[in-house]
Parts: structure tokens; C-alpha cells; sequence
């Protein structure tokens, strides 16, 4: 019998019948001990991790507009990070705990500091804070494997990729390590680190040239015995693989795949097919997917327990867990939150790192030079405004499509936040319009998706959204989902079965405002291109091309 036949014969034992499946997914998402007397030190070894995922650079000092536009709280980012890890530290050596701080992957790619410092200021941030491991993301590559090559260099700590390979030799990439080990009174600890396989599909060519990305339940297949062999009493596996949005469907769709049987070279697995494939596994880290859980999944079966956190580093992840001293097993965890394994980092609630902050401080300075300059003239003022379209709202949609060229590009009118005057205009100026610092994200889909995109956006009162590439009529005089009509796309004849690439922003691609079709799509069909919304436009303004946005009819609204 295979994997996939041992897991669901076991899962039937565990299930019995459909009557206890409910009681069975709510069992395993609810944490296997969470009262601290239950571990007395002289049996339980206590181990502090901390972790993070997708940072995409978001390691500066930032206003939370995305929680409260008007009165946004003041997020503290790696300054927070670094102090918190030090008290931690403090308090474990004062106690006779471990700790370990890891990393799910995306560190660099998004912001001014992140970017412009080709992740630079990302590492040294994490050379402060005292990180032990790091597995490599897809968006790790996007500047090049020889740039991650430099970023592994100088790191105090080993980036993994078990699974990416030298395509020559077979052998795992000289820059990257497949697992490190990390000793905590006696007991030891086996970080393994696999990426996702999906990377190649999602970077430039050159970007990953001579590299191999093993797909990820065969790599870790191979890879969990040999960090066992080499004397890991609990392996936890740090990966950029993806935990489901909602992890309950996750498992039911995992229980489905199983019976017709999941192919271990599947491109791009999500964590819980990982998880229930590959025995052995004690904890995951997952990444990729933006989405922060509370608590963990446990996988039924095999009891790996599946933490993630949200991205962009507003949050960290902290779970304690108890080692069974004499068994050196897994016997649970609990949090230092009431019921939550991450917390957002107020600047209200947390004292900031001195020497963080000022490393911080000095690269932010430095990438966000030339804020002053003008990159344009404004013959007549660019308003927001408008029943159905505004010159703003076109040239923002307009801007996204050119910068990535997709077929087709989708916004909200609240991210547009102020006007353009007439006159000089400045990359500052650019700022306040869009002040969220939001990166394009781009979803492969089908014209019948984007169609029923579309109808979900002009339900009952709904206004829509900003559009570019396409020309639409929406009849508000039909009933709701039979309103639009796509006529064409790139001035082409719509076509409901044809693959389409819908560019957004990050913001949109989570779910909100109205777009959470878009949290269904196969996360291989989605690419997280690292470009700011806010440098699009910037770059469209540079290059003269405010003349070509124009009021036209890609959005036509017929009235009750």
C-alpha cells in the first residue's frame, strides 16, 4: 500500500464515519496542551520559536493604514523584532530554555528599503535579531540567483533549499544548505528547508539558470530520513510551501486528492499534502500564501503541527513547545498571546531596538533619496472623482498593466487616496496618492473567472472597479450576476475559456474588498511580481505616457 492508501486507511480509523467528520476537523485544529503546569521543567524541556514568513522588506517603521486609514497605528517592523528576540533570549538563558528564530522565505523583494538594498538591509536586520535559518522563496530569486547567492554570504545564519539543486551535478546549491542542526539541552533539533518547486514558473529564466527545484514531497521524502540519520530528535521543516486559506476545505480536498492519489512530483504542493505524504515531521513553518493563523493545523494522522504567519512584517510568530526530556518527543505547545501563536508589533506595546532602528533608519534613508524629484508636468489637475471613471483611477489601471504587461489590470477606488494638481508632480506627491505601498500581483485565470470576477464587483450597489484592458457594459437593469458584458479584451473578442493574466494588487489578491474569488486560485497560477503599484506609476509618468490614458469605454454602465 502507498502513502496515500496508509493515510486514508488511517484516516477512515480516525473518521469512522461521515457523522464525526466535523468533530474530527474541529480535534485537529485545537492545540494538543495549553496549560503551562502540565510541563514541569524537570520533564519537559521548554523551547521558544519564533518565526516570520513573506517580510518582502518590511522590516522599516510603517503606518498600519490597512487596519485604520484615517488614524493608522504605527507599526514598529525589525526594530520590535530584534528587541523582542534579545528579551526572549534573556529570559530563556535565565530560565534553562532554547530558543530558535527562523524564516519561511520572501525576505526582500517590496519596499523601498528591501528593494533598493537588494536585500541588504533585510540580512543585516537579521544578523541582529539573531535568526538561526531561512529556506529560500520564489521571490528570493527574482533579481537573480547569484544576488541570493551574495544575500547567503552575508548571512550569520545558513539560508536552505534542500530541493534546489545544481542541475550538473545533482547536488544541493553550493550557496544553500539542505538542513541545520541546533542542540537544546541534549535534545536535537533538525531544521530542514525546502522551497517551492513552483519558483521556476514564477521567475525570469535567467533568474534560476542551472538550477533544479525537486518537487517538494519527493525532496522531502528523501531529505527526512537524512536529517534524522544525523541525529535529529525533532525535525521541523521550514518551507515555502503554502497552508490553504481556509484550512478546513484544505483538508476535506486533501482527503479527495488522496483517493485518486497525489503525485509526488506534483509542482508546488500546498503544506498540508506535504504533511500528510511525509511522516516525521514534528513542525512546519509555511510561507507563500499572505495568510496569518492563529493556531495551528495538526495533520490527523501524522500529527505535524502547520504554523504560518500573515506577510510584510507587521507580525510575529512566537509558539513555545515542551520536549519530553526522557522520550525527546513532541508532547505540546502553547503561546505567549491568549489563543494565538502571532501578534501584530505596535509601537505602542513594544519597546524598539536601538541599533536596529538606527541600522534600519540609515537604509531607508538612503533607498528613499529623490523623493523630491519631479517626474512629471500636469497641464490639468488628475481628480478621483467621477461617476464611473476618472482620469486617476484610468491611469493607475493603465500604469499596472504596462509595468507587467498583463492582458488586463483590476482595482479598488479606495486605494486612490488624494489628487494630482496641476503643475510640477513628485515622486512624493506620488506617495500620497498611494500611500499603502502595494505590489502587483498577477493571477492566471480564465475569461469565465474573470466574468464572474467581474459580476461579484457589481452586485446590488456595488460601484465596480478601476479597469484597464478591457472594454465591459454592466446593465444595472438585470438581475444581480447577469449584469456584465465582457466585449473584449487587448482589443480582442472576449473568449470565456481563454487564460487571461489579471494584474491587482496584493491588497486585492488577499480577498478584500469584494475580489475574494481571487483567494480560490491555485497558488501556482499566481505571481507575486515584487513591483510597487506606486512604482508603476511613477515609471508610466516618466515615460510620458499620462496622453494615452483617456475616459473611454472600458467601463459603461447602463442605469436603473
Amino acid at each position: 500500500m502507498n502513502q496515500s492508501g496508509k493515510y486514508l486507511a488511517q484516516s477512515r480509523f480516525f473518521l469512522k464515519n461521515k457523522g464525526v467528520l466535523l468533530a474530527a476537523l474541529l480535534l485537529f485544529l485545537t492545540p494538543l496542551l495549553l496549560a503551562n503546569d502540565k510541563y514541569p521543567p524537570e520533564d519537559f524541556q521548554k523551547v521558544v520559536i519564533l518565526f516570520t514568513n513573506d517580510m518582502h522588506g518590511g522590516i522599516d517603521r510603517q503606518e498600519a493604514r490597512f487596519m485604520n486609514p484615517d488614524f493608522p497605528p504605527r507599526l514598529g517592523g525589525g526594530a520590535i523584532v530584534t528587541r523582542y528576540a534579545k528579551m526572549v533570549r534573556a529570559e530563556a538563558e535565565a530560565n534553562g530554555w532554547g530558543v530558535i528564530m527562523i524564516d519561511a522565505g520572501d525576505f526582500f523583494q517590496g519596499t523601498p528599503v528591501g528593494t533598493f538594498t537588494k536585500g541588504e538591509a533585510v540580512i543585516d536586520f537579521m544578523n541582529l535579531a539573531g535568526y538561526d535559518a531561512m529556506v529560500a522563496g520564489n521571490h528570493d530569486f527574482d533579481l537573480s540567483w547569484e544576488l541570493l547567492r551574495d544575500r547567503a554570504a552575508q548571512a550569520k545564519f545558513p539560508i536552505l533549499g534542500a530541493n534546489i539543486v545544481n542541475s550538473q551535478s545533482g547536488e544541493v546549491a553550493d550557496f544553500l544548505k539542505p538542513f541545520v542542526m541546533k542542540e537544546i539541552a541534549g535534545i536535537k533539533f533538525g531544521i530542514l528547508g525546502i522551497s517551492t518547486s513552483a519558483t521556476p514558473g514564477m521567475s525570469f529564466p535567467d533568474h534560476v539558470a542551472g538550477l533544479t527545484f525537486i518537487p517538494d514531497i519527493k525532496a522531502t521524502r528523501e531529505w527526512v530520513p537524512k536529517v534524522k540519520a544525523a541525529g535529529a530528535d525533532i525535525l521541523i521543516l521550514s518551507t515555502h510551501s503554502w497552508t490553504p486559506y481556509d484550512r478546513r476545505q484544505g483538508y476535506l480536498d486533501l482527503l479527495k486528492d488522496l483517493q485518486k492519489g497525489i503525485d509526488e512530483n506534483k509542482i508546488g504542493p500546498n503544506a498540508l499534502e506535504i504533511a500528510a505524504l511525509v511522516p516525521g515531521i514534528d513542525l512546519m513553518f509555511t510561507g507563500h500564501v499572505h495568510k496569518g493563523f492563529n493556531t495551528p493545523y495538526e495533520d490527523p494522522v501524522n500529527h505535524t503541527l502547520i504554523f504560518q504567519n500573515y506577510a510584510n512584517g507587521g507580525n510575529l510568530g512566537h509558539v513555545n513547545i515542551y520536549i519530553h526530556r526522557e522520550t525527546k518527543t513532541l508532547a505540546g505547545y502553547d503561546f505567549v498571546v491568549d489563543g494565538s501563536a502571532i501578534f501584530t508589533l505596535f509601537e505602542d506595546e513594544f519597546w524598539l531596538d536601538d541599533e536596529a532602528d538606527a541600522l534600519i533608519r540609515a537604509y531607508k534613508k538612503n533607498a528613499e533619496k529623490g523623493f523630491d524629484e519631479i517626474i512629471a508636468t500636469l497641464a490639468q489637475p488628475l481628480r478621483r472623482a467621477g461617476d464611473t471613471q476618472s482620469l486617476m483611477g484610468n491611469m493607475i489601471v493603465d500604469a499596472m498593466r504596462h509595468a507587467v504587461q498583463s492582458d488586463i489590470a483590476m482595482s479598488n477606488f479606495g486605494g486612490v487616496r488624494n489628487d494630482l494638481e496641476a503643475g510640477p508632480v513628485t515622486v512624493q506627491d506620488v506617495f500620497r496618492v498611494l500611500p499603502f505601498g502595494n505590489k502587483i500581483t498577477i493571477f492566471q485565470v480564465s475569461g469565465a473567472f474573470i466574468l464572474e470576477l467581474m459580476e461579484d464587483r457589481v452586485t446590488g450597489n456595488s460601484r465596480g472597479m478601476l479597469l484597464s484592458g478591457a472594454e465591459v457594459t454592466i446593465d444595472k437593469r438585470k438581475a444581480n450576476r447577469e449584469r456584465v458584458t465582457i466585449h473584449s479584451i487587448q482589443g480582442k473578442p472576449f473568449d470565456p475559456e481563454k487564460i487571461y493574466h489579471l494584474a491587482v494588487s496584493d491588497y486585492l489578491a488577499e480577498g478584500n474588498s469584494g475580489f475574494g474569488r481571487l483567494t480560490e486560485v491555485d497558488p501556482n497560477h499566481v505571481i507575486y511580481t515584487g513591483t510597487m503599484l506606486r512604482q508603476a506609476l511613477i515609471d508610466y509618468m516618466k515615460a510620458g505616457l499620462i496622453s494615452q490614458t483617456k475616459i473611454d469605454k472600458r467601463w459603461t454602465v447602463i442605469k436603473e
